[in-house]
């Protein structure tokens, strides 16, 4: 517990300091982490069998992540998009040749696209809502919420938590613990969204915490239940005490979607 607290406040000022540089360092971060995300899932399904190409699913999940880029700075989209596309398309057929002689399983396709567009898919969204007005308030937002969550799910839960959550998904958690992550987010959101300048009312704020605390604890579910698949106790070992990449980011991917369809809510 006490390296996976010294880990946390190691890491998260460096995700902050990339969130106010903005991008295009922001959204290089994203690619990176899209990247080894991809790398630990691909490992991750080979535990049960399936051997879908690394190489061909980083380059895809990092090109979803680029093509929110492109939007989010408005570049020249349909010349870079054009490039994205071709990219995406290349890699495949180097795949289809490379394995010409053996049959590719329609599963080792499938898993690639599903790894692409869960871990690529999401993180394109980083550079999308930063890049929207006071971007840098809403992606802070975000990962401050995603953490008090995580952080008081865990401690309460080890300390408190009699009621397992999900049993056969992750015994470990419990509903103490998700309640109390819950109002950790309601929390944030009250305290820090008048801090940041944002656009919310109080019942906004209470509405907005609440979804940030049921949809990261549910990525932190769904990611429970792919290692339990695969037969795997953490992605990785990249984070000391966390385990890999994907087991910190389980939570905030899907929030970072959650916030960008709900900040143009409020914008609009």
């Amino acid at each position: 517990m006490v390296l996976r607290v010294i880990s946390a406040f190691v890491s998260l000022p460096i995700a902050l300091g990339f969130i106010w540089l903005g991008p295009p360092l922001f959204s290089l971060f994203a690619a990176i982490l899209a990247a080894i995300g991809a790398w630990e899932l691909t490992r991750m399904a080979k535990n049960i069998g399936k051997h879908p190409p690394v190489l061909v699913t980083i380059t895809w999940a990092v090109a979803l992540v680029a093509i929110g880029h492109v939007l989010a700075e408005d570049l020249s989209i349909p010349d870079t998009t054009r490039a994205l596309v071709a990219i995406v398309a290349f890699s495949y057929v180097t795949w289809q040749v490379r394995y010409a002689q053996n049959r590719i399983a329609i599963s080792d396709l499938q898993i690639t696209l599903g790894i692409s567009i869960y871990i690529g898919g999401m993180l394109a969204f980083a550079p999308l809502l930063r890049g929207l007005d006071q971007g840098r308030e809403w992606v802070l937002l975000t990962a401050l919420a995603t953490f008090t969550t995580d952080t008081l799910a865990l401690y309460v839960g080890h300390t408190l938590g009699r009621t397992p959550l999900a049993l056969s998904i992750s015994p470990g958690k419990t509903w103490e613990g998700a309640i109390a992550g819950l109002i950790g987010a309601v929390i944030v959101c009250m305290v820090i969204t008048p801090i940041l300048g944002l656009p919310l009312g109080f019942l906004q704020q209470v509405f907005l915490g609440l979804l940030l605390g049921v949809v990261g604890q549910i990525g932190d579910l769904l990611e429970s239940r792919i290692k339990r698949a695969t037969d795997v106790k953490d992605s990785g070992t990249l984070i000391p005490g966390h385990g890999g990449v994907l087991d910190r980011l389980d939570s905030i991917v899907p929030n970072l979607v959650l916030v960008y369809y709900f900040a143009i809510g409020v914008v609009i």
